[in-house]
């Protein structure tokens, strides 16, 4: 059983991966953590909970020579390189909470995002409900770089790391990538730091480690996914990272697949979400849900 419908795990050796025991590798903390789960027995391969950011991460990661090894059958095996199925729901499920204020030019840097479908998918979404074509430019960062295109008034440019880009963003998307980076803390901190005065991050991670802890047999797709990080992580993300930012959206993730092309899982995960779905809109969305088992977890701040 997999715990995403995009990766699957796989058995690693020895000579594949790195220790990163050490300290924390998404807040830096160089507290002890302690195993939460246990992903493989040869070589001993355990998720460690780190209590000062709450994110749990592989102790050992991936090398450069698996992932490339790894993601070069993922993207020769794959159909669209989108990190969610169904990019027109995604944007109007985003739509309620990204107001972007931009007039002249709206930037959107969409990192992880494949052939870039759902930022399209969600500036098209801006310009229908602002009434006229805003212009759009976005920058898509992906391991493989997929896309330079143009529609009426979005302009999309490709790029393979974010190192690329640069600037200001009214709009930054980090949908189902941040668990693939072994070296979160830097990452995040360059994410963060190209976001303009009130721009929006919408992000979206597994948070499969409480769930797997009760299935044993669910995949949870190591080494593509090296960091867990669910409700606490997020409830103290800018605090963290000492960012002015205010928490907008804080909730189960959207659930990839519908009951159209996959009614089982459809209907499963849905199950599993709805207990801390009533949980936060019982408490006005004021704290994390006491139910665990949801697979995923959404955000969006905005920036001051």
């Amino acid at each position: 059983m997999q715990a995403t419908s995009f990766h699957k795990g796989m058995q690693v050796k020895s000579e594949d991966v790195y220790e990163a025991r050490d300290r924390c590798p998404v807040c830096l903390s160089q507290d002890e953590r302690h195993a939460c789960l246990r992903i493989q027995n040869d070589p001993v391969i355990e998720m460690l909970f780190c209590k000062a950011c709450e994110a749990c991460s592989a102790s050992h990661m991936p090398k450069r020579e698996l992932l490339d090894r790894y993601y070069s059958q993922y993207y020769s095996q794959a159909g669209n390189h989108v990190t969610f199925g169904n990019p027109d729901r995604f944007a109007r499920h985003l739509s309620n909470v990204l107001k972007p204020r931009a007039v002249n030019l709206l930037r959107i840097l969409d990192f992880g995002g494949g052939d870039a479908s759902l930022a399209i998918a969600l500036a098209q979404t801006f310009q229908a409900s602002a009434g006229f074509q805003i212009p759009v430019a976005i920058d898509v960062v992906d391991y493989e770089k997929h896309r330079e295109a143009s529609t009426p008034n979005v302009v999309v440019n490709g790029h393979r790391d974010l190192d690329e880009v640069g600037g200001q963003y009214d709009v930054i998307l980090a949908s189902a990538i941040l668990e693939h980076i072994p070296d979160a803390h830097a990452t995040i901190r360059k994410l963060v730091g190209m976001a303009g005065p009130g721009a929006f991050m919408y992000a979206r991670t597994p948070y499969v480690v409480p769930l797997a802890r009760l299935v044993p047999m669910l995949d949870t797709t190591y080494p593509a996914h090296v960091h867990d990080m669910g409700s606490g992580f997020w409830n103290r993300f800018a605090a963290t990272f000492d960012l002015r930012a205010r928490l907008l959206l804080s909730r189960p993730s959207l659930v990839e697949t519908t009951l159209r092309d996959n009614p089982v899982r459809t209907m499963l995960a849905q199950a599993l979400k709805f207990p801390a779905l009533a949980e936060l809109w019982l408490s006005g969305q004021t704290r994390v849900p006491k139910w665990k088992l949801v697979g995923g977890w959404e955000v969006v701040l905005h920036f001051l």
